[in-house]
């Protein structure tokens, strides 16, 4: 039952769970006995905020959390860091194991509130906390990084719609010639000299030109799958100027700023700004075990009687994360001297595959952890032996 609104400040300690939706949020004030305070649902503007901000003046002991969910939850957050009210963001995952233990199966936002502030209460000393004075640090490049990763996705949305409308058009061709090689697109843009033999394509063979050139020539006539071609082609090239563009932002404001991430070899400025992006600051972390389960990087044990067997990484953490701890892996192997090692030596002893990646990903986030938490360069050990 529903309780007056009082004041809870006292000695207790408060909780609320927000669920956010695109035009409206529901909010479930408890205390630490799980008993229902208060409960309501507000409009997702500043409108809606200002009112929120009203209900929870009088409590002094309170953490707020809310799910994280798409970009509906930004608004909110930003405002309540704006009015000195620090805020929990909560993966999805997180709560949705204590969302769907329940016995009666019915969804609503107002359950779904209620879960959040529970969890809070539940998890209070393995969450992993947003700091209200340096959440905001990567805030841009955060951004930054968001657009690039949109202008990636889109180029490769069009890229295979290209494909696509070529292997249409000119079947055979997308075998002989990479979409990603690098005359690719001077190919497409020249077919009909090609085709009458008066443009030599650049950095291929001879007898490689003859058969594009023999493809080109045996083409199917499509007026319309050719139209569709160009209107790819003109959005591959606007795509890829954004894209340029955005990375010159994100490079600006990388070498910026002061962070020992640098110094690690094998993180280049993209990989090391999505890093930095995601990771915030370091020390919401205080583990290595807290970083890799945010990176989904931690291991699933399965038990079975006596044995516990550990399969494969949970992939339930930050998706982005994950995708430049591979790219900064692979780029590791070759320069940086304490994975190249730990790679040759995992390799020695029968490690192979996917499986070794893993596990050189998960080193390199060793390293990265206490890079960042020290605030140190990153060094070499073998270089302090004498």
């Amino acid at each position: 039952m529903e309780r007056e609104s009082v004041n809870w400040s006292g000695g207790y300690m408060i909780y609320v769970g927000i669920d956010i939706a695109k035009k409206k949020f529901d909010y479930c004030i408890i205390n630490s006995e799980m008993n229902l305070i208060k409960r309501g649902i507000l409009i997702n503007n500043n409108y809606g905020f200002s009112e929120f901000l009203k209900i929870i003046k009088n409590y002094r002991n309170i953490k707020i959390g809310m799910e994280s969910t798409s970009i509906y939850h930004v608004n909110l957050y930003n405002y309540l860091i704006e009015n000195s009210r620090s805020a929990i963001i909560l993966n999805s995952l997180e709560t949705k194991l204590l969302k769907s233990s329940r016995i009666r199966k019915n969804k609503t936002d107002k359950i779904d509130a209620e879960a959040i502030a529970k969890y809070i209460i539940i998890r209070k000393n393995n969450i992993i906390t947003m700091d209200k004075n340096t959440e905001n640090t990567y805030t841009n490049l955060k951004e930054y990084v968001y657009t690039y990763i949109r202008i990636n996705r889109k180029i490769t949305m069009a890229k295979n719609q290209l494909i696509v409308d070529m292997d249409l058009l000119y079947p055979g061709l997308t075998a002989v010639a990479n979409v990603n090689s690098k005359y690719f697109m001077e190919i497409i843009s020249n077919i009909d000299q090609i085709i009458e033999n008066n443009y030599k394509i650049k950095y291929i063979s001879d007898s490689k030109h003859s058969e594009i050139r023999n493809i080109l020539i045996n083409s199917n006539t499509n007026n319309a799958v050719k139209y569709d071609i160009d209107i790819n082609i003109e959005t591959l090239e606007l795509l890829n100027k954004q894209l340029m563009k955005t990375k010159n932002i994100i490079e600006d404001e990388y070498n910026s700023m002061d962070s020992k991430i640098k110094t690690i070899p094998g993180i280049g400025t993209i990989t090391g700004s999505i890093i930095l992006s995601s990771i915030g600051d370091i020390n919401r972390f205080d583990s290595i075990i807290k970083l890799r389960a945010y990176s989904g990087m931690d291991p699933v044990v399965k038990q079975s009687g006596d044995y516990n067997i550990t399969s494969k990484i949970s992939k339930r953490g930050n998706p982005l994360i994950r995708y430049a701890l591979y790219l900064s892996t692979v780029s590791a192997i070759r320069f940086n001297p304490v994975i190249k090692r730990y790679y040759t030596r995992k390799k020695n002893d029968g490690m192979k595959g996917n499986k070794l990646l893993i596990a050189c990903s998960n080193k390199l986030l060793n390293i990265i952890y206490s890079v960042l938490k020290n605030n140190k360069d990153f060094e070499d050990p073998l270089n302090n032996i004498n």
